[in-house]
């Protein structure tokens, strides 16, 4: 399913349609199998997030936020009025779990095994306008928590200058 429209999503703003002015955005958050520290890898990563930022386009979505956790990813979508939960978190788990498998195998080898990289579960949460900046706070600010102080200093250093942070969406 591809978007109707080209225009331009801003997080935290009432999006026009055809027939409709409103918002829906979902904070998401999916976990790998067996709760593995798969995130640890930077390629595992980019690769992932790269996956669901196209999976997202495709389907008209934004991707106003994707950040990890040693075992979590969290993403912040918006423009999401023409599908429910299920599907969008089926489509982004499904199609990220796939290329990542495909693409990382030798990373998540010491990890995963067979074909399952996603547990079954996944959280949810519909943001309203009010809540956008706080999520992108949460996100992007208290991501450290889940990440020692060892696994924090690592990632610093192997990350990219070039990466984008949310607050380069504003």
């Amino acid at each position: 399913m591809v978007s109707e429209s080209n225009e331009q999503i801003v997080c935290g703003k009432l999006i026009r349609h055809a027939h409709c002015v409103g918002q829906s955005n979902f904070h998401l958050q999916f976990t790998p199998a067996f709760r593995k520290k798969v995130f640890l890898e930077r390629k595992v990563r980019e690769v992932c997030k790269k996956q669901v930022e196209m999976k997202a386009k495709e389907f008209g979505l934004a991707a106003f936020a994707i950040e990890f956790a040693p075992n979590h990813m969290h993403v912040f979508v918006g423009n999401c009025r023409k599908y429910d939960v299920p599907e969008i978190v089926h489509d982004l788990k499904g199609s990220s779990s796939f290329i990542t498998r495909k693409e990382c195998s030798r990373e998540l080898s010491k990890y995963l095994w067979g074909d399952k990289f996603w547990s079954a579960g996944y959280f949810y949460e519909a943001i309203g306008n009010v809540t956008s900046s706080a999520i992108k706070f949460y996100i992007e600010r208290q991501q450290g928590k889940h990440w020692t102080e060892q696994e924090l200093a690592a990632l610093k250093h192997m990350d990219d200058p070039r990466q984008k942070t949310l607050g380069d969406f504003n």
